[in-house]
């Protein structure tokens, strides 16, 4: 970056000047403006060269003590004055001895003289007068009376043409190694003005850099610093506020909340419509405060970025990934199950989800998590029947740094806490004891968890989708489930039909689950695969899907490929598998027993009553279904129920 400097003068000084750029043009990488103006003739010129030297770009202006006065405060440029050293004086001197031995050195600022130059008299038989001035009149009027006493004038460039205009001789004081040396001088200081401008560009950029709002001020309370953010967060005007007071910047209010405490941390105050979270640390020079820093944190950018901390490091890994193109059925009990399912997904409401073990229970879960508003959000899923109660506990609500022998020291969030904004499926709610399901239901009502071994009350917000292979209310009745809970849990309910329910649906299953287990297999087979389906419907699966998937794993790995010649293989290996399983289960959905009474009809009465208890729990509640299976209407359903005395 080539650097631009003006050099302001008059008369002999530029003429100077002009010898000394002419040297210096090749050996520095700067640029010399020669500026001439002639105050005595038209002062107005001033301001019509100030507005050159703004428009060519200048960095720093060179000039004598009188135009330097003239140009302070009318510019940001900065401005140097001539570097006048003792050997230019005594140049100056012995160049005008010649002349007259009477010599009046001319400055606007006698200052610049630095020394006592009278010993000069005596040693060099002169006489030395001085003349400073303020204005060119004082100038031309003081040197027109020194014109009568015969001497010769050494001074600024005015000065000279004064001195000729009165038929004296005028010797400038400035030389070539004064501008030299001015020249070398501001190019230091250009130097340090760009270093302390770059600085100054890297720390705005780093200020402007970060989220958090910055106001600095100095220790009455005048803003120094004030970052972009800052503007954004308190909605302040365009205008530039350093140097104004800080109420420019806060509400009356907020100053108040401010103002009485030297610094703290993460106080909440409100600004406009915002809440911030604001921080005031003192600055401290030798132990003397001469100013504070305000930092101001938007609470819901906050809260953003504790939901991101959840999401990356404590819910890692706790995502749904089923979606309801997962669910394959052309069953039209569980297409009208996955309809509801998906209608109730879009609402925050608890959902109970009642089907019996292998049904895919959590598959539904995870796709109502995936297909709501919270799909982007942790999906914690836990058991309820894996865990002894007082673990499952401490998993769920979190503890205390001592809560119990063997805790972590810095405590623990629990799956709720890390769950918040998303959703916590609780599989096998019904195994839950009468203790926990009341700690349970407080997190339902309140939407906020309390730690083991903790007092402070931390607020969630979570949807529940809870799960059981049992129907509750059967336990609720007999005092097992407290009614409260289950009340809460049923807003929305979802049945989920057995296997043995939905036999239609196993040719899909089998081909879906051939195809990603064993391509290769599922290519050999598919020539007869109705045929093994067809056999397949004939077992009930007292396991579910879950246990369909097993038989076929087993299959799958006993089945090579190459041997498979015809139907006839695959069927035997395939009864084989199922065999395994019936023999597993040993028939005991068939094995029913009651007491024999000493009356056949209390007998049989006694044997219809177990039976009809046994088809109540296989379907789960499900009135419609249960009827069908019966043979019978709902209303000789309900008064068969009435004759046995079933409560249902």
């Amino acid at each position: 970056m080539t650097t631009k400097i003006a050099i302001v003068g008059q008369g002999d000084f530029i003429n100077l000047a002009k010898r000394v750029t002419a040297k210096l043009a090749h050996k520095l990488n700067v640029h010399l403006q020669l500026l001439e103006i002639n105050l005595a003739d038209s002062p107005g010129l001033v301001p019509s060269i100030l507005s050159l030297i703004e428009k060519i770009d200048t960095d720093i202006i060179i000039t004598g003590r009188f135009i330097e006065g003239l140009l302070v405060g009318k510019t940001s440029i900065p401005i140097i004055h001539l570097h006048l050293t003792p050997s230019d004086i005594l140049a100056a001197v012995n160049q005008a001895i010649p002349y007259s031995r009477r010599i009046a050195i001319a400055m606007a600022e006698l200052a610049d003289l630095r020394y006592d130059f009278s010993t000069l008299q005596d040693l060099l038989n002169i006489k030395l007068e001085y003349i400073n001035y303020n204005t060119p009149p004082e100038l031309q009027l003081k040197i027109r009376e020194f014109s009568e006493k015969d001497g010769s004038v050494i001074g600024t460039g005015l000065a000279v043409r004064y001195a000729k205009q009165y038929g004296m001789q005028g010797t400038l004081i400035y030389t070539e190694n004064s501008i030299v040396e001015s020249i070398e001088r501001a190019l230091e200081i250009i130097h340090f003005k760009r270093e302390e401008e770059k600085r100054n560009q890297a720390f705005m950029a780093i200020i402007n850099s970060v989220r958090d709002g910055i106001i600095a001020t100095s220790s009455h309370d005048e803003i120094t610093i004030v970052n972009d953010a800052a503007r954004l967060l308190l909605q302040l005007p365009a205008e530039n506020l350093v140097g104004k007071d800080l109420s420019n910047a806060l509400s009356h209010l907020s100053l108040q909340e401010l103002a009485h405490e030297d610094s703290f941390q993460d106080k909440i105050i409100k600004c406009k419509q915002s809440r911030l979270n604001t921080t005031k640390t003192g600055i401290y020079q030798k132990n003397v405060k001469i100013g504070n820093v305000l930092t101001f944190q938007d609470m819901t950018h906050i809260q953003n970025i504790e939901q991101k901390y959840r999401l990356e490091n404590e819910a890692k890994g706790q995502v749904a990934r089923a979606h309801f193109e997962d669910i394959i059925s052309t069953n039209a009990t569980m297409i009208q199950t996955v309809e509801r399912a998906k209608r109730f997904s879009l609402t925050d409401s608890t959902i109970l989800i009642i089907g019996e073990t292998g049904t895919g229970k959590e598959l539904l879960a995870q796709s109502i998590h995936n297909h709501s508003d919270r799909k982007s959000q942790p999906f914690v899923a836990i058991n309820c029947a894996a865990l002894p109660e007082t673990l499952l506990e401490s998993q769920l609500f979190g503890y205390e740094d001592g809560a119990f022998t063997g805790a972590s020291k810095n405590g623990k969030k629990g799956l709720f806490e890390i769950a918040h904004n998303g959703t916590v499926f609780l599989d096998e709610i019904n195994s839950i004891s009468l203790h926990f399901q009341a700690r349970l239901l407080r997190v339902l009502q309140e939407k906020e968890v309390v730690r083991v071994g903790g007092n402070k009350v931390i607020p969630i917000n979570i949807r529940v989708v809870a799960a059981t292979n049992e129907d509750l209310l059967p336990l609720v009745k007999t005092s097992k489930f407290r009614a409260d809970l289950y009340y809460r849990l049923n807003v929305l309910k979802l049945n989920i039909p057995p296997l043995r329910d939905r036999l239609e649906d196993i040719p899909l299953l089998t081909m879906q689950f051939l195809l990603h287990q064993n391509k290769e297999l599922y290519h050999y087979i598919k020539p007869c695969i109705e045929k093994l389906c067809a056999e397949l419907q004939k077992y009930t699966y007292p396991g579910n899907i879950r246990e369909l998937y097993n038989i076929l794993e087993r299959f799958s790995i006993l089945c090579e490929p190459e041997k498979v010649q015809n139907f006839e293989t695959c069927k035997e290996i395939i009864w084989e598998c199922m065999e395994d399983r019936s023999n597993d289960f040993g028939g005991n959905d068939q094995k029913l027993e009651f007491d024999l009474h000493e009356s056949y009809r209390e007998s049989l009465i006694a044997a219809e009553r177990v039976i009809m208890t046994k088809y109540i729990d296989k379907y789960y509640g499900d009135k419609t279904m249960l009827a069908s299976k019966l043979g019978m209407g709902r209303t000789t359903f309900y008064r068969k129920l009435k004759e046995l005395g079933i409560s249902y």
